[in-house]
């Protein structure tokens, strides 16, 4: 859920009178390869005749009728909200269990998705499961690992039964000793993601390993080339023609540092469904690509699943009349819920994306002819921007999961030339923003998000890994030619952006 939900929902459900309370939410879901969520994207509250208080809580007839009403009209699925006056993850009761048992089978029937079932504690900390029907009709309760609040921070209640706290040992002493153990328990258990594993996004891997993150999530279609070997992290060249997935995976491994390390590579594009739903599985992601295409997607993934978004770039040519050296910048930015997304910062344009998806910056006829100052003629990075902008990027980080004095970091960007860090910035998002208007919209919106990738499956068949997974298409009918992902890309994107007032570049 968002913060403001949050908010919302605490103020009502959390009593000075120490009574429980109840209250009715509407959601989506964000399905991943190995995650569903439930995203709360409506609260209905209770009116004064909706239900009675006597220490214990009950809903009226009449408030469940309005409830399911406007799930219905709004397909979306149900969210049954109670509180307890105990701190903590909490349990059930067996009121809360015949409770959710009766709303089980009825919700089912009308919406046709699982009733979710969430507790607040009073120091309002959340837990939740859904109710999922078995062969034998009846309703068995799925905890859930972790519920999510997301806004300028990063909050997430973990159920310890399914996702216990971790152990460290004297190799971790210095990182808990500057913000404490329970900081350092919450960080370590999350999933994180990093697309792009380039000069960016290998020194972010390293960050984050030796900063505790146990599960990480690799995504890049491409390969080392032995113009890399300047700027990528630890690459020599007898590892010239690995995926860059793969080898930041076992580098890493090699390191030895936690023993409970998982990390999942995947030599797949962001916008291709093996990569999209990878990304849908982690609690934060790291955008290190310099391309509109993989921004775009993710820009979408961070609204409409509540995945908050970590992205950067380096601008070293914006004016032809310029050396590199002397224009020589780069910004990092969190996007996400109640944040200014990347397409209002300026990160990419509609056009570009499409211009991206029609095969065209393949074309060096083309490419010849933009203007000067178009992002394809941007001057290339060195190792120490990238370490640069890397370090940026972990800040964003740090500040949105530690909170420190509740100050979170909006857009900044350092003007190498002059040392300058400017961070006056617009942090909201324009009224008819596309991007935030899909805002919680997960599976609805996913689908809108998904490309094939001509490019990413020419890079795999050059390897034949025999333990790699299978491609899963976005579309069955795959495009064959230009013209045909041309008219694809140009019928997907239109129906997105275009507008009645005809904003969309056609």
């Amino acid at each position: 859920m968002t913060e403001d939900i949050n908010v919302s929902l605490s103020n009502h459900l959390i009593r000075d009178d120490e009574q429980e309370d109840l209250c009715f939410a509407f959601y989506k879901t964000s399905t991943g390869n190995q995650r569903i969520t439930a995203l709360i994207n409506e609260v209905i509250f209770p009116e004064i005749d909706d239900r009675n208080i006597h220490g214990n809580v009950s809903f009226n007839p009449d408030y469940f009728d309005k409830a399911t009403s406007y799930a219905l009209k709004n397909e979306y699925g149900i969210v049954f909200i109670h509180s307890h006056p105990f701190p903590g993850w909490q349990r059930m009761s067996t009121d809360d269990i015949e409770a959710e048992t009766m709303l089980a089978p009825r919700v089912k029937a009308i919406t046709g998705l699982p009733v979710v079932g969430m507790t607040i504690g009073s120091d309002g900390t959340w837990s939740a499961r859904f109710w999922e029907k078995t062969a034998s009709k009846t309703y068995d309760i799925k905890w859930c690992e972790t519920v999510r609040v997301v806004g300028n921070g990063l909050n997430i209640h973990y159920n310890e039964n399914l996702k216990p706290k971790p152990k460290f040992g004297q190799e971790f002493s210095r990182t808990i000793s500057s913000w404490g153990p329970s900081k350092q328990e919450s960080i370590s258990r999350m999933k994180v993601g990093i697309v792009g594993m380039g000069s960016v996004g290998s020194i972010i891997a390293e960050a984050l390993l030796r900063t505790g993150i146990e599960n990480l999530v690799f995504i890049d279609f491409d390969t080392i080339e032995r113009k890399n070997l300047d700027r990528l992290l630890a690459a020599s060249e007898k590892d010239i023609g690995k995926f860059k997935v793969d080898f930041q995976k076992n580098r890493l491994f090699d390191v030895n540092l936690r023993k409970g390390l998982d990390i999942e590579a995947l030599p797949y594009s962001i916008t291709e469904k093996t990569g999209l739903e990878a990304a849908l599985d982690c609690d934060l992601l790291f955008s290190c690509v310099d391309m509109p295409l993989p921004r775009f997607t993710l820009d979408g993934i961070a609204y409409s699943n509540f995945i908050p978004v970590i992205d950067g770039g380096i601008d070293t040519n914006p004016n032809s009349d310029l050396s590199n050296i002397e224009q020589a910048r780069w910004k990092a930015h969190t996007v996400g819920p109640q944040r200014i997304c990347m397409q209002c910062l300026g990160q990419y344009t509609p056009s570009d994306v499409s211009l991206e998806q029609s095969g065209e910056l393949d074309n060096p006829y083309y490419i010849k002819g933009l203007p000067k100052d178009h992002f394809v003629n941007r001057g290339e990075n060195v190792f120490g921007f990238s370490l640069s902008l890397a370090g940026m990027e972990i800040q964003q980080f740090l500040s949105m999961v530690l909170q420190p004095k509740g100050i979170y970091y909006g857009p900044k960007e350092m003007d190498f030339n002059f040392g300058n860090i400017d961070f006056d910035f617009e942090n909201s998002c324009e009224k008819d923003c596309h991007i935030k208007a899909q805002l919680g919209q997960g599976d609805s919106f996913n689908k809108i998000l998904l490309f094939d990738h001509p490019n990413a499956e020419k890079s795999r068949n050059k390897i034949q890994e025999p333990t790699m997974p299978k491609v899963k298409k976005a579309n069955p009918k795959t495009s064959s030619g230009k013209d045909s992902i041309i008219k694809k890309a140009i019928r997907k994107l239109k129906n997105l952006f275009d507008d009645s007032k005809g904003t969309f570049p056609f």
